[in-house]
């Protein structure tokens, strides 16, 4: 009989909590989901001020509707190129280091152990998600997901995809990318060919 009470009392309670929890987890998913809504919004606001200036001489309903729908689109103007980097050497050397670094930066942990595939692309077929020339590999390992959108990237292939990738660029030191490309020229014939 005292379970029973318990269960009337506790439970919804619990289910009030979950669905609280859940709907704080979507809305926290929501705000970082447009990480260029807050630098579409810093060129709106320039722009609002001078209108606010010419508001006296016009019509206050126009000059207040323009800015709106500027802001709703971010400009082309924010995405930056690429850069562009030197050539990749393949040697066996420098392809055994790749792979070394390959395995221990965490990199096997989602593509799988030879590259060939896992919770995010293989690296060994011929489909890539954002391309395979030698400069958008390494801004990806280096830049993660986030930098290609930056770079106004959108993914190309379709491979099946659980996560994004995040940015090596913190954990690997200086070569290690060019060792890495290495690794994956060794295992894939076309990376690193033009688009």
């Amino acid at each position: 009989m005292r379970n029973a009470v318990v269960r009337r009392s506790v439970v919804p309670k619990l289910l009030h909590l979950s669905l609280f929890a859940l709907t704080l987890a979507l809305s926290a998913c929501d705000k970082e989901a447009p990480p260029s809504a807050p630098a579409a919004a810093t060129p709106a606001a320039p722009s609002a001020a001078p209108a606010a200036d010419a508001a006296p001489s016009t019509a206050p309903a126009a000059p207040t509707a323009a800015p709106a729908a500027a802001a709703a689109t971010p400009p082309p103007a924010a995405v930056t190129p690429i850069p562009k980097g030197p050539p990749v050497k393949v040697t066996p050397e420098l392809a055994a280091e790749g792979k070394k670094i390959f395995l221990s930066a965490g990199c096997s942990a989602c593509h799988g152990g030879t590259g060939g595939g896992g919770m995010c692309p293989p690296l060994t077929n011929d489909i890539w998600v954002y391309g395979h020339d030698d400069d958008t590999l390494r801004t990806l390992i280096s830049e993660g997901t986030a930098g290609m959108t930056a770079h106004g990237k959108v993914r190309v292939g379709h491979e099946k995809v659980v996560g994004q990738m995040p940015p090596f660029a913190p954990v690997l030191k200086d070569g290690d990318t060019e060792k890495l490309l290495a690794f994956i020229h060794s295992i894939n014939k076309t990376a690193g060919t033009a688009p």
